[in-house]
């Protein structure tokens, strides 16, 4: 949690806080400068930090949604001159992308505003987007430097671009694929490569990602079957961000899943070796962090609060059901959404 909330020092306390283990208790003043202590004391009595603080302030809501739809409008154009071999001036967009970029590692709620739906038809460049921008974070939350986590950010957004080559008819289909139709989708990765290659204003690791972002460390992904020791850290960060997104959005035959479903998902895969675990769990504690004191569904449909997160299982954090606290590493229960 220490790691996470440090991010959030220096944001105003949106609101006059009391305490939720104390009644009328007074915490905080509105418009107060959050600090550690501030943290502590939130912590202490029950309090989600996240929950206080004015992230947004200086943004209106419908500001952020302008610049997001706008930069799907840029991101169509730029994949479309890129794919036909036009002259084209990739670093502009790339400036105007590195400033949504710089926003999105300082806007504790980003996650919620790029998982919104937009229509099928755009539904590549949102996850292009999304993907760029979840790569980054997780590069800030590894604490890799502002440039890594802004190549991070390019390698997510060109990761898929290859797919604009495959028949519409296939991304759009709503029945599962057979595994002709899936062995047909899998060459976006040799198309992406081929086609990123030849811009030369990007850097080489964003064509190699293309190619290799659906290997899987255990040898088990595609096109090569590559293992840990052939695939570049940076791309299986990318590798994470791809399949959390694909997980919390809707697209075609598949449902969206909550962020604690898309979590166990992406744990287990760690556990089986195809994803990092060195990746995983600080980006799933990094989400669970953001959760802590939130009332939640259970499996077995009871309402319960998230109390502690276990740092090497955040997926299975202490619960309070009614007067009992349940540690789920040792239930057969699990968090399946947020408690409406």
């Amino acid at each position: 949690m220490e790691k996470v909330t440090t991010d959030i020092i220096g944001y105003r306390i949106k609101e006059d806080v009391y305490s939720n283990s104390i009644e009328g208790l007074f915490l905080l003043k509105k418009g107060s400068t959050l600090t550690k202590k501030h943290v502590e004391l939130l912590t202490k009595h029950q309090i989600n930090p996240f929950d206080v603080i004015s992230s947004t302030e200086d943004t209106p809501p419908s500001s952020i949604n302008n610049t997001f739809t706008n930069l799907i409008d840029e991101v169509k154009e730029t994949f479309h001159f890129i794919i036909e071999q036009e002259n084209y001036n990739v670093d502009r967009f790339l400036h105007n992308y590195e400033k949504a970029i710089d926003f999105s590692l300082q806007e504790l709620a980003i996650l919620d505003i790029i998982h919104t739906e937009v229509p099928p038809k755009d539904y590549i460049y949102q996850h292009s987007i999304n993907v760029g921008i979840i790569s980054a974070i997780i590069g800030k939350i590894l604490g890799l430097s502002r440039q890594e986590c802004h190549l991070l950010s390019q390698m997510g957004l060109f990761h898929d671009i290859g797919m604009l080559k495959i028949n519409p008819a296939l991304l759009q289909a709503q029945d599962r694929l057979t595994q002709k139709e899936y062995k047909e989708i899998q060459k976006h990765t040799t198309y992406g490569k081929s086609i990123l290659f030849q811009v030369s204003q990007l850097d080489i690791l964003i064509s190699r990602t293309a190619l290799l972002h659906h290997e899987k460390i255990n040898g088990k992904g595609y096109p090569s079957r590559r293992t840990e020791k052939d695939i570049p850290f940076l791309i299986q960060i990318v590798s994470v961000a791809d399949k959390f997104n694909s997980m919390c959005t809707t697209h075609t035959y598949k449902e969206k899943k909550t962020y604690f479903e898309a979590i166990n998902e992406l744990v287990n895969e760690a556990y089986g070796n195809a994803l990092n675990p060195a990746i995983v769990i600080p980006f799933t504690n990094f989400i669970m962090g953001k959760q802590l004191f939130q009332k939640v569904t259970l499996s077995n449909n009871e309402t319960a609060e998230i109390i502690f997160i276990h740092q090497n299982e955040p997926h299975l954090p202490l619960v309070r059901l009614k007067d009992s606290y349940i540690d789920l590493r040792k239930a057969s229960l699990k968090i399946t959404g947020v408690a409406t």
